[in-house]
């Protein structure tokens, strides 16, 4: 027969919650704590995130309080739910981040950085890799509500690049 300590030690980490998922809500990290423990800048996301989830495979979802953009070296629009998977240094299969380059906006599929870590951070839009300044991405920024927000449209197969 199992000895009382025992048991009781198995059945309370039956009772306890399973690591498959993080949410900001349980837990005392935001996703800008998160970001930088997979090699990733905390400013990748605009500053009014409501709520995250992580599952142990890299899925992870933002929720945020509304669609938003943001100015970089691009204008860069924010749905209210975002989605992909994080693996150290990248962000692969990303829905809800748009990127627009002369009046068009494109789908940003994928977000990376060198590793070890340099000065730039990659946008892939497509085929097509855009290599951003990693400075404008360390702080978090206010994110601009604004009724010019881009209007979900059709994908475009044409890119435009410089």
């Amino acid at each position: 027969m199992l000895h009382p300590l025992l048991l009781s030690s198995f059945l309370l980490l039956l009772l306890l919650p399973t690591p498959t998922t993080s949410s900001s809500s349980s837990s005392n990290s935001t996703i800008y704590d998160l970001l930088p423990k997979y090699g990733l800048p905390p400013g990748l996301l605009p500053d009014n995130v409501q709520s995250f989830s992580l599952s142990q495979n890299g899925r992870f979802s933002v929720q945020l309080q509304s669609r938003c953009q943001i100015e970089f070296d691009y204008l860069v629009s924010y749905d209210a739910d975002i989605s992909g998977t994080l693996k150290y240094g990248s962000i692969r299969d990303l829905k809800g981040v748009h990127a627009r380059k002369f009046l068009i906006w494109f789908d940003v599929d994928a977000i990376k950085v060198d590793l070890p870590p340099s000065d730039y951070v990659y946008f892939e839009v497509g085929w097509i890799t855009k290599k951003l300044d990693a400075e404008q991405f360390r702080t978090v920024h206010s994110c601009e509500k604004n009724e010019l927000i881009r209007e979900p449209t059709e994908e475009i197969s044409m890119l435009i690049t410089e």
